[in-house]
């Protein structure tokens, strides 16, 4: 039997969530016993029952007389059913809606899939703009007495508005600074072409490569931080456990990520928990991370794609990424390690 948490490991009277992995395929009312932190209780399997290996969520209260007690369950939501129980495109949490590899899914030439592939710095202002961030990857804030983390649920700061339209304007200023800054073209069929060059050739040659050479860095590692952050982001809101590359936090703990777990670490201005998954995630697929992002947050099946507006789809609600997370499913309730 499996469970993972997402949140403070500290005892407390208050219920955490945590997630069970199912250990075989049970019917509803079955019921098998859990353990987490040292202590026993009892899970009861929800109605429709489960299969091996399906996840879902149950509050856990730590007590020190007990270790053994039932809890009613919190389903993690399905891809037919929303955190409210209505509609069809949901947001799953707990997991992804589909695997990283599945970005052909609706076809090669979908909208979401063709914008990752020939612009993706289109579809990451789309999701940042989904899921009420900024340009700069900050989560605009809310005002809730119980909880010091950055949430979009209530909305007080309107800057995720214009998100789409500065990095637009980011994508312009780039591509013109690269136009206005030529670099003269060598015949590559030419051994001794850089040698021709006059010794003022020469100079202007090793001036504007360099520029280019940093203005290309400097705009890929914008783009790189932007979906590191929007990948931990979209974790913690929607409690996906962090799977892959646990063995390199080298002991440290997991829950806390590399960055951002509360620590008022600026470098990552999303506030939430970056974990190793996320960044080797972006570094060694970011075609496949972008899509599987925009098909989590959006199900293509029930909804249309646009390529050229703020939230690439069409008829959508600012509200839409948070439904239902107000359930208590999600906003970190459940850890990722």
């Amino acid at each position: 039997m499996t469970v993972k948490d997402y949140g403070s490991s500290s005892q407390s009277t208050q219920p955490t969530n945590v997630q069970v992995i199912a250990p075989a395929t049970l019917n509803a009312g079955y019921t098998f016993d859990a353990v987490y932190e040292g202590n026993t209780f009892t899970v009861t399997v929800p109605d429709g029952g489960v299969v091996k290996g399906q996840r879902f969520i149950v509050p856990f209260i730590p007590t020190a007389e007990a270790t053994i007690m039932e809890a009613s369950l919190l389903p993690l939501n399905s891809p037919n059913t929303r955190g409210n129980g209505m509609g069809e495109d949901s947001i799953p949490t707990g997991v992804w809606r589909d695997s990283l590899c599945d970005c052909c899914k609706f076809g090669p030439c979908h909208p979401s899939f063709l914008t990752a592939l020939c612009c993706r710095p289109i579809i990451i202002a789309q999701l940042l703009t989904r899921m009420k961030m900024t340009w700069l990857a900050q989560r605009t804030r809310f005002r809730n007495s119980n909880s010091n983390l950055s949430d979009s649920r209530t909305e007080i700061d309107q800057r995720w508005r214009s998100t789409f339209r500065n990095i637009i304007l980011v994508l312009v200023f780039y591509s013109v600074l690269m136009m206005v800054v030529p670099v003269p073209l060598l015949d590559p069929a030419n051994p001794n072409a850089y040698d021709e060059l006059s010794d003022a050739e020469k100079k202007t040659y090793f001036i504007n490569s360099s520029i280019h050479s940093a203005l290309s860095a400097l705009f890929g590692f914008y783009f790189f931080y932007l979906m590191v952050q929007l990948r931990a982001t979209l974790r913690h809101v929607y409690s996906i456990p962090e799977e892959n590359c646990l063995c390199l936090y080298c002991g440290s703990n997991p829950r806390d990520g590399i960055c951002g777990s509360g620590d008022g670490n600026r470098l990552c201005s999303a506030g939430v928990p970056v974990g190793v998954e996320d960044v080797c995630c972006v570094m060694f697929c970011p075609l496949c991370t972008t899509s599987q992002m925009a098909r989590h947050t959006v199900d293509y099946e029930y909804r249309s794609a646009a390529c050229c507006n703020s939230v690439g789809v069409t008829k959508y609600m600012d509200d839409e990424a948070y439904e239902g997370i107000e359930n208590g499913v999600g906003e970190g309730s459940v850890l990722v390690v």
